[in-house]
């Protein structure tokens, strides 16, 4: 056995290295290696300088003693096995770095090259978001920029740039409020033409941001290899293909070339800074606002973050000399999951320094997590984006796409692991037993139903309500009652003073007399002029529309004095928060050419402050506060309880003898866990220490509306507000404890209910998680 194993190493291998290779030394803090470019694959390898002295000895004639004995001679200190040997040189020909003059070469080139394609399709697919399309050669427009770009690439254009990049950074630290109160809200960011406009600004930004790479890596000597089309979250861009950087052999020129993508972007968003500051609204100002926006967020989500293998990512790797930092970030979370959950032995690559396997596992764990939240991010702006026009099952697809091919991704190297028989061997059993039987337990300990209950915003109401409302609007001047005060049908709530109706009655009057004095006047002289007679059914006419516009009038004028529709309880009405009123003279009204972007009043100089209106009051209608404020007309002045009175008005009990009731919006996920019946914990906010008892009364059939269904208690403006679909249903709960009567007068008082529903496991828990995401059928 010996004797043929001797003579198997002395045999000649008929193995030669590829003609043509072109290889670069490059010094790291631990290591030197060398970076090997074959031209024909367009391949890159990196390889110790030891591997590239054997692979440079492959002439065909050399055998396995012949490697060892000149690699001994070379580096006296090491020693080398043939088995050492033969998997070198197997993971040369996988490289491709080889050939072999031997017979059946072609079945394994053709398998190699399906494996190439085939990892080729895989890669695209995983990627699906930053799709690239063949490119071409760029020399023709390296050619033309060059002698327009060099000056700002050498030591005094670099200065220029970075001083006006600063005097661009202090311009909008000056600027900062005006600039973000310019800022589109996120309904406006999903308009068509925002759309149409960002979509523009990132195309054109990217490509700006890819010539600047190549650019850099020009000025360095790289040539840039291709740039072509891509679709960077579909919207179109151009990819720069700098590969060629790999053989500089200074790191910090590699750094520049990574940098120079960022920088041009920095430049950009610059240029537009002083744009949008000497611009006034309008087209040019919007587009400059968006192409800061679109740097900015590009730069620090994208490519300055090293997460994601974009400039970042090569910036970090040149400057902690780490080269190849996703590879052995990957081999070192590898390792990790090994060991602790097979018992290898955490072995490191010969090269790799152990000092840094910490640093990297956090990398790897954080570049992980940050992907998959990126990934679903962008899906879920997409989702949200689509679901007002009833195509949410794209972003359904799209999501159940990017889980199976990341979870596709994460099975196929286990699987690679699990078939090779040097990584069986090596485990313990032991260690794979015990995690399967966590992993029995937990999955066990999932079916088990757990006790739940299900937690939402309630507010109460009575059941029975007459609401006042104001028929014209006015200067509230006095409240004769207050919340939990008891009236009589007839009397006295408030009384407003509104000069434009007074004079309309005044108006109204004079015209009616006047009309009344020409109507006498045709009658007195029809004797006389017989064409008046014909004048009488038209000044009848007018007099009788006159008199129903003064009694019209008249009825605005009473209306000002507020009185009680019906006998009952006083209720505090809607409160307004914000002080937000829109009317005819608010924002609304404003000219919509003075404020193209919705800005606020404080914010644009287009606008004229004569025309904003202060709010008219907050709070609730009737509060002392709001005494000399605008209440404009169709406001909900206050509610009153219909009830029985005594003829002594007798003061309130300390329990409340009104019939309250509770209202709650639950979506489809909870409405299948509750029933009619089921026991209800609520606790109001305005007396969070009361615990009150309920049951479900009965659960609404049809679904809940936002836009129809609001109560009256919500802010007067959310029945207007353009809501993503979503099905809800209202629940009515009854009430078992009369609640006190100290602070229910506050009509719609809102408060939590806690409804214990049926138990659940986790598993079911997850699934109707799931369920109302995807709204599975």
């Amino acid at each position: 056995m010996g004797a043929q194993q001797d003579s198997s190493t002395r045999r000649p291998l008929d193995v030669r290295h590829k003609i043509g290779l072109k290889a670069v030394r490059v010094s790291h803090r631990h290591a030197g290696w060398v970076v090997v470019h074959d031209p024909v694959a367009s391949k890159y390898h990196r390889l110790r300088e030891d591997e590239y002295f054997l692979l440079t000895l492959l002439d065909g004639d050399c055998s396995l003693d012949d490697l060892r004995d000149h690699y001994q001679t070379r580096y006296p200190n090491r020693r080398v096995r043939p088995g050492q040997l033969n998997a070198l040189l197997f993971r040369f020909h996988e490289s491709g770095l080889t050939i072999s003059h031997s017979a059946g070469q072609g079945t394994s080139l053709l398998r190699r090259a399906d494996q190439d394609r085939r990892q080729k399709i895989w890669s695209t697919l995983s990627q699906w978001l930053f799709l690239r399309f063949p490119g071409v050669d760029p020399a023709p427009v390296m050619r033309w920029l060059m002698p327009i770009a060099r000056p700002w690439l050498s030591w005094p254009g670099i200065i220029t740039l970075t001083a006006f990049v600063a005097s661009a950074a202090l311009l909008m630290l000056i600027h900062r409020d005006r600039y973000f109160a310019e800022l589109p809200s996120a309904g406006q960011w999903m308009t068509m033409q925002s759309a149409l406009i960002l979509a523009a600004v990132v195309a054109l930004t990217k490509i700006a941001h890819e010539l600047g790479h190549a650019l850099v890596s020009e000025r360095f000597g790289a040539k840039c290899r291709s740039i072509g089309p891509m679709l960077l979250v579909f919207t179109p861009a151009l990819y720069c293909d700098t590969s060629g950087s790999w053989l500089i052999a200074d790191r910090w020129k590699r750094a520049c070339i990574a940098l120079a993508g960022i920088g041009t972007e920095v430049i950009i968003a610059s240029v537009a800074a002083w744009v949008w500051l000497m611009t006034p609204v309008g087209l040019v100002h919007t587009i400059a606002s968006h192409v800061m926006v679109v740097c900015g967020i590009s730069t620090v989500v994208f490519n300055a973050n090293p997460l994601l293998r974009y400039d970042g990512y090569y910036l970090l790797s040149d400057w902690t000399d780490m080269p190849n930092l996703s590879q052995r970030a990957k081999r070192a979370w590898g390792r990790m999951l090994s060991s602790v959950f097979l018992g290898l032995p955490a072995n490191r690559n010969q090269g790799e320094p152990a000092d840094q396997s910490g640093w990297l596992l956090v990398y790897a764990a954080a570049s992980l997590a940050y992907r998959w939240v990126l990934m679903f991010t962008i899906i879920g702006f997409i989702w949200v984006w689509l679901r007002p026009y009833g195509l949410e099952i794209i972003g359904q697809c799209m999501a159940i796409f990017a889980i199976a091919s990341m979870a596709l991704g994460t099975i196929v190297p286990l699987k690679q692991f699990g078939t090779n028989p040097m990584n069986r061997r090596k485990a313990r059993w032991s260690r794979i037993l015990i995690w399967a039987a966590i992993l029995i337990a937990v999955g066990f300990a999932g079916t088990i139903p757990l006790p739940r209950s299900v937690t939402t915003a309630i507010r109460f109401s009575p059941l029975n309500e007459t609401r006042v409302h104001l028929t014209s609007g006015g200067v509230l001047t006095r409240v004769v009652v207050q919340p939990g005060d008891k009236v009589l049908k007839g009397d006295l709530l408030a009384e407003l003073t509104n000069p434009d109706v007074q004079r309309e009655c005044l108006d109204a009057a004079s015209a009616l007399r006047d009309q009344e004095t020409r109507l006498e006047g045709l009658r007195s002289s029809q004797t006389l002029v017989p064409e008046a007679s014909h004048q009488l059914p038209a000044a009848e006419a007018l007099r009788d529309e006159l008199a129903s516009r003064l009694k019209a009038a008249q009825r605005r004028r009473d209306s000002l004095a507020v009185t009680a529709p019906c006998d009952g309880t006083v209720m505090v009405a809607q409160s307004n928060p914000t002080g937000d009123n829109s009317g005819p003279r608010g924002m609304d009204s404003l000219d919509a050419d003075a404020n193209p972007l919705g800005l606020r009043p404080e914010s644009n100089p287009a606008i004229d402050r004569t025309a904003v209106r202060l709010a008219s009051w907050s709070g609730d209608p009737t509060s002392p506060e709001n005494i000399g404020c605008t209440l404009e007309a169709g406001t909900e002045l206050l509610a009153i309880i219909p009830s029985e009175l005594s003829s002594s008005n007798s003061d309130s009990p300390e329990t409340s003898d009104i019939p309250w009731r509770a209202e709650a919006v639950v979506t489809a996920v909870q409405r299948r866990r509750m029933q009619p019946g089921q026991t209800v914990t609520l606790i109001r906010d305005n007396a969070p220490t009361e615990v009150l008892l309920g049951k479900i009364a009965d659960i609404a059939e049809e679904t809940y509306d936002s836009r129809v269904d609001t109560p009256r208690r919500d802010h007067r403006q959310a029945d207007s507000a353009v809501r993503t679909p979503q099905t809800s249903y209202l629940v009515n709960i009854s009430l078992v404890d009369s609640p006190t009567n100290d602070d229910l007068t506050l009509l719609g008082g809102s408060g939590k209910a806690k409804i214990r529903v049926e138990p659940a496991s986790l598993w079911q828990r997850i699934y109707e998680v799931l369920s109302s995401l995807f709204r599975f059928r």
